[in-house]
This record gives C-alpha cells, sequence and structure tokens, in this order.
C-alpha cells in the first residue's frame, strides 16, 4: 500500500507549513486537490473556459525547502518525470521570480521540491508546488505583500494557483481565480487511482469543445454536498471533462470500467485527468477498497488512500 497517512491527529491541510531549521531552512507542504465535480462553461472571447468546481485539498503532498542562497536554484527528486528544474520551464522558478520582481528584489533561494504529486494526474501538483514556492519564499525573504496581492501574483502563473494559496476546501469559478470557501462538514476520504500515463489538458478542452453532445446543464449543489456522506456526494458529482478524457486517452475509460467492476462503487476522474478516485467515509474503508484494487490491478498502477481536506 501507498505510504500515505491518514491519521487525522498527525495531519494539517494548510498549503504552506513551515519547519524551521538550522541555518534559516524551513520545510513546506504542497498537497495536491481532487475535483469533487467539475462544471465546464463554453470557450471565452479570450480562449479560456469558464470553470465551476469543488476543490478539496488532499493528504498526498509535495515536499518543498527552502534556504537563503546568493542565487535562486532548484533541485528535484522523486517523480519528476515530465518536469524540468529550467527557470523558465518549472512552475516553483516562475513564481520564485515572480515574487522577487513583484517585490523588487534579486530572487536569492535554494529550493528542494520533492515530488510524490505526479505530472499530469489531474491533481494540481504543480500548481500547489508554485502556490507554496509564494508563501514560502514570502516568509523566506520577509516580504509585506498581502494575500490579495500573493493570489494575483498566483493567478498569473496559472488558473488554480490561487486555490492552493487559501489552501482550504472551496468552490472555484471564472478560470478558478473566484474563490468561495465551502468547509467540509464531515470526515472525507478517497482511494487515488493513477496510471502510469498522464492525460493532456489542451487535448481534453479541445476535445471538450468538439464534442457533438453539450455537457448536462443541471447545477449541482455543492453547499449542500458538502454537508452529504460519501455515497452520496457521489451519486451527483460529475466532471464535464470526463468524456473528452476518455476520448483523448482510450486506456483511461477501460481502467475506469475495470476499477467499477471490481469495486461497485462510482469512480470519478480528477479535473483533466488521469487520476481516478473512489469516495469513503472511514478511513477502514478506504483501506479495504485499497488492498482489494492492489490485488486486481496492474502492478505500475498506483493505488493510493488519502484523506480530503479540512473538516
Amino acid at each position: 500500500m501507498e505510504n500515505i497517512d491518514l491519521n487525522l491527529d498527525r495531519h494539517d491541510d494548510s498549503v504552506a507549513m513551515p519547519t524551521p531549521e538550522a541555518g534559516d531552512v524551513m520545510m513546506y507542504h504542497a498537497p495536491a486537490k481532487l475535483n469533487l465535480g467539475l462544471r465546464i462553461f463554453p470557450r471565452r472571447p479570450d480562449g479560456f473556459h469558464d470553470i465551476e468546481s469543488w476543490f478539496v485539498p488532499i493528504s498526498l503532498r509535495d515536499t518543498l525547502t527552502c534556504r537563503k542562497a546568493e542565487s535562486l536554484t532548484l533541485q528535484l527528486s522523486g517523480l519528476t518525470a515530465g518536469l524540468s528544474d529550467e527557470p523558465e520551464k518549472n512552475l516553483v522558478c516562475r513564481a520564485a521570480l515572480a515574487l522577487a520582481q513583484a517585490a523588487d528584489i534579486q530572487p536569492h533561494a535554494e529550493i528542494t521540491l520533492h515530488k510524490l504529486i505526479p505530472a499530469g494526474g489531474g491533481l494540481g501538483g504543480g500548481s500547489s508546488d508554485a502556490a507554496t514556492a509564494l508563501l514560502a519564499l514570502k516568509q523566506l525573504w520577509n516580504l509585506s505583500i498581502s494575500t490579495p496581492e500573493l493570489s494575483r501574483i498566483a493567478a498569473t502563473l496559472g488558473s488554480d494557483v490561487p486555490f492552493f494559496i487559501h489552501g482550504q476546501s472551496a468552490v472555484c469559478r471564472g478560470r478558478g481565480e473566484i474563490i468561495e470557501p465551502l468547509p467540509l462538514h464531515r470526515l472525507l476520504f478517497a482511494v487515488l487511482i493513477i496510471p502510469p500515463y498522464a492525460t493532456s489538458t489542451k487535448e481534453v478542452y479541445q476535445a471538450f469543445d468538439n464534442q457533438a453532445i453539450a455537457p448536462d446543464a443541471t447545477a449541482i449543489p455543492w453547499r449542500e454536498l458538502s454537508q452529504r456522506p460519501a455515497a452520496e456526494i457521489s451519486a451527483i458529482i460529475r466532471n464535464d471533462l470526463e468524456t473528452p478524457a476518455f476520448s483523448v486517452t482510450l486506456p483511461l475509460r477501460a481502467l475506469r470500467d475495470e476499477i467499477n467492476a471490481i469495486t461497485n462503487r462510482p469512480v470519478h476522474l480528477s479535473g483533466s485527468g488521469s487520476t481516478l478516485f473512489i469516495l469513503a467515509d472511514q478511513p477502514a474503508e478506504a483501506d479495504a477498497l485499497t488492498e482489494m484494487l492492489e490485488r486486481h490491478l496492474s502492478e505500475n498502477i498506483r493505488v493510493v488512500p488519502v484523506r480530503i481536506g479540512n473538516a
């Protein structure tokens, strides 16, 4: 089983958790997210789509360590496939440069990023890393930049980045920058099924634009859902990118069907994929589902039980 701690008393779901160490070294956690439902609206004149989605942080997370240095450097470890440490290509470096520019200072920091969140999985790892870098470097550089200004900088880096500045369960609208807190009223868990391949967000959105049938326009009662148990949430939530993602990445549909047959439970897609997930009410339930899936699925598919958000 994936080594993810589900002990509730030992988790904190804030985006940045500074841990002072010797020599101005600080460690921060960058949590992944799930989309508990995702609505996509027609393309806007600027080429983007408005969304409406319930974002929740989960206990799968990257670790970012920062220390003062003479220049900006980034070292990567863990699940680094598809990632670059070149400043113009890595969101953490771009976040550091954007923050330094806004503060009119030189970006002096040594950053180490250990990745457990896979790239291209619909879990927001890159966005979370960028937001965490902004929060970490604001503290490391002793800046007086406000949260709204930090969120503005975050929005220039990516649509999901502002959510991770706040780091709490929320309904996100617009391009993702309009954030309405939505506290969870009960503890929830999930089992992530992470295949060894990513989906292309660009291709999924193109397939969404080209599909012949319009998505279901029925409004999702987000605030009511936040008070429901896992089974009731699963029965209501939907992801408008699911059908386009399955058309772009054919093995993903087959995997979803296989998981459904094994567990007889609703299986959902997070974001544009490729991560699938099943909701649960109890950690023992999540563990049992994990063990069941590990017995039947290919060894190259990660099965990860996680805790959802903050109750």
